[in-house]
């Protein structure tokens, strides 16, 4: 027997999916272990072992063809600014670029945020100013070199970093997206000199025009780029100690994956991996149960996030906003807002009203009902005392929650203080979740232009399932899918991933552009793409190629990708006219109709390529559907609060782990699995499908 592997490390659990190759999927889930996550990894892995039968880890992983990962290193590393003491080499008279920014203040706060003046003071840089060397060198904006490099003043600037302490240098020098000579020669100096130090070049991580946004790309690569390596190499010895053969894949914000050497060298590319993968995982399920049109919802210990699906591609940001500062690391759009299972409920000083969320109990100590030492009442705390959990199956049975001093919690912290019962303010942290959730899936899709009603709700993440269908009522979504790995299914968009690099050329071309240059740009770009996977053991014929182009109006600071048709054809008048078309239509349905400036004209920015190295995907079996009533897994029923009667009454509990593919059910009920509770409401039906998964159709 052969398998593939994925393991995802959240905040609070660290997820494993393991496909066989009979199609046969098992499931492994642990508590996160900080500092040294790659235990945590290890442990999900055995469990996931002993759910199969194999007894342990070394067992499954001497058998493991292909093992993917993904991690929160890098946004942990930037979250706590525990990253190395990093240095930044500029152009002489452009050392504050990082610190100006840009004149917008206001990326990465929230509206309220936005509204406090206290809110908008510049970020923390992540190189102070002292830390920042001139070099004295200059090229213009068509590569041509105006100032020599001055190799002996770059020595000295890199001494004097080093002699301050730096581990890690960022370089980034002016237009050096169109000749990278001197950014290529201060980071040779530094190799021989100072060989023990990491050095990320803005023309290898983000060459891409944006000397503020590519400044900043490139400082992060350089701040978490020892840590993320330090970690994958440590996690790759762990891993082969306990048998595994081949090299883990890592995944990469942008939806693919990439071997361990490759994310060293762009550790940005894995800031926020982990999120996306669920939205992966979701766009795969999708296509085996029929359904294009999804919004990829993920309710874990910590967060919940919003992905979106539709017509079977995945949304992307180009320029995603990373702690306040837009980067140029593509990554698949997904938007996050602090209200997980672990989000802390606590009543506002000021005027006096219960409020959940953004602070999160994290891992450790984690919600009362843990019993880990935490004393803030959470919103599990709030599931439990209001009977959606099961106190003795949580985790399959493997960890017992404690409902008494759950209750106690909201009924000290909260329900004493507002002049309530606990069962009252549970019920309305309950509400205030759902509500924030429902909130973020609206900016997700009313102010994208998407109707929310349009779309099937995928529910995923330990707490998602508790959750769904009340936030999918509020939006007028009618079916809610909740997979089979929902409390792991960013380890299940792991192993549905491919091997995937991204290439870009910034060349500033007003439209109708040139199509010799446009081709150019592109055969250029796709020259390294396939030189890349080649190296990386693929065929021609297990190679994918995609070209795309950002476009704006003139006179507009902003841009949209446009895809062009799958290959790599040289392109004629005809081809780009359609280009043109295309963004014009899609730019009417980002922003409204009759929005389209067109009299302004159109102006061709960057040229992007994305390459895609096919793997071998899992074939997940399906099993043949009976419509036959659930009652087979009932189990004895317990008092749960639903809203209709606004009160406790026996509700109907379900074992899934006795649930046949064509069980039917009516809430009210609750279904209870080794790793997640799935919630049916009163009206509401749910049904199981061919691949396992519970499928709810609300109203």
């Amino acid at each position: 027997m052969s398998y593939i592997v994925g393991v995802d490390i959240g905040g609070t659990f660290t997820d494993c999916v393991v496909v066989n190759d009979q199609g046969e999927m098992v499931v492994g889930k642990s508590l996160s272990t900080p500092p040294d996550y790659s235990a945590g990894a290890a442990d999900a892995v055995r469990d996931a072992a002993r759910n199969i039968g194999l007894g342990d880890e070394e067992s499954l992983l001497r058998q493991t063809t292909l093992f993917f990962h993904a991690c929160t290193i890098g946004e942990n590393t930037l979250i706590t600014r525990s990253g190395p003491r990093t240095g930044l080499v500029a152009t002489r008279g452009f050392p504050d670029t990082l610190l100006m920014m840009r004149g917008k203040v206001t990326d990465g706060l929230t509206e309220a945020e936005a509204g406090r003046l206290a809110w908008l003071q510049k970020p923390e840089p992540f190189v102070p100013r002292a830390l920042v060397a001139e070099v004295n060198e200059r090229v213009d904006y068509k590569g041509a070199v105006t100032v020599p490099l001055d190799e002996e003043q770059a020595v000295a600037a890199l001494d004097e970093l080093v002699a301050r302490g730096v581990e890690s240098v960022a370089v980034c020098l002016l237009w050096s997206v169109t000749n990278d000579a001197h950014e290529k020669a201060v980071a040779d100096i530094l190799r021989q000199r100072h060989p023990g130090v990491y050095v990320t070049l803005s023309s290898a991580t983000a060459p891409f025009v944006g000397e503020y946004e590519r400044t900043a790309t490139t400082v992060f690569n350089a701040y978490i780029g020892p840590r993320i390596s330090a970690y994958l190499v440590n996690l790759h010895r762990v891993l082969r100690g306990k048998g595994l053969a081949k090299p883990p894949m890592i995944m990469q914000a942008y939806g693919g994956v990439l071997d361990i050497e490759a994310t060293c060298r762009n550790a940005v590319g894995t800031i926020e991996s982990g999120p996306v993968s669920g939205v992966v995982g979701t766009r795969f399920l999708g296509e085996l149960i029929g359904e294009h049109d999804i919004l990829a919802t993920d309710m874990g210990g910590t967060t919940f996030k919003v992905g979106v699906v539709r017509e079977g591609r995945i949304e992307r940001d180009y320029t995603p906003v990373v702690l306040r500062h837009r980067v140029l690391a593509p990554k698949i759009w997904v938007e996050s807002v602090g209200a997980g299972g672990g989000s802390i409920a606590w009543i506002d000083g000021d005027t006096g009203l219960l409020k959940v969320g953004p602070e999160g109990a994290g891992a450790s100590p984690g919600p009362v009902c843990y019993g880990l030492g935490g004393a803030e009442p959470t919103v599990s705390d709030a599931d439990l005392v209001l009977g959606y959990l099961n106190p003795d199956y949580f985790l399959g049975g493997r960890m017992r929650l404690d409902r008494d001093a759950a209750l106690r919690a909201v009924e000290t912290r909260i329900a004493e203080p507002l002049g309530m019962s606990a069962s009252e303010a549970a019920r309305g942290i309950y509400r205030i979740s759902n509500a924030h959730m429902s909130d973020l899936i609206r900016r997700a899709t009313v102010e994208k232009g998407h109707d929310p009603r349009s779309f099937v709700l995928f529910a995923f993440g330990g707490a998602g399932p508790v959750h769904a269908s009340r936030y999918a009522a509020d939006l007028g979504v009618r079916q809610v899918v909740i997979p089979l790995t929902a409390s792991v299914h960013g380890a299940t968009g792991l192993i549905s991933s491919d091997v995937v690099h991204e290439y870009g050329k910034s060349d500033h071309l007003q439209v109708p552009a040139d199509p010799g240059r446009v081709n150019a740009n592109f055969d250029e770009l796709i020259r390294r793409a396939r030189a890349d996977l080649g190296a990386a053991g693929f065929d021609p014929s297990e190679m994918a190629i995609t070209r795309s182009a950002d476009i704006r109006y003139r006179y507009q600071v902003h841009e949209l990708n446009v895809p062009l048709a799958p290959g790599t054809a040289s392109l004629a008048e005809a081809d780009l006219e359609r280009l043109y078309a295309e963004f014009d239509d899609a730019y009417e349905k980002a922003y409204g109709k009759g929005s389209g400036y067109r009299e302004a004209g159109k102006e061709i920015l960057t040229f992007r390529v994305t390459a895609v190295g096919m793997l071998a995907k899992p074939r997940v079996r399906k099993e043949p559907a009976r419509r036959a009533p659930a009652d087979e897994a009932l189990k004895p029923p317990r008092d749960v609060f639903f809203e209709e009667p606004g009160e406790f009454a026996p509700a109907r509990i379900y074992d899934f782990q006795r649930m046949r593919p064509g069980m039917e059910l009516s809430g009210p009920a609750v279904i209870e699995t080794p790793v997640t509770t799935v919630v049916v409401n009163p009206g509401d039906r749910a049904e199981i499908d061919g691949f396992r998964n519970v499928r709810i159709f609300v109203g």
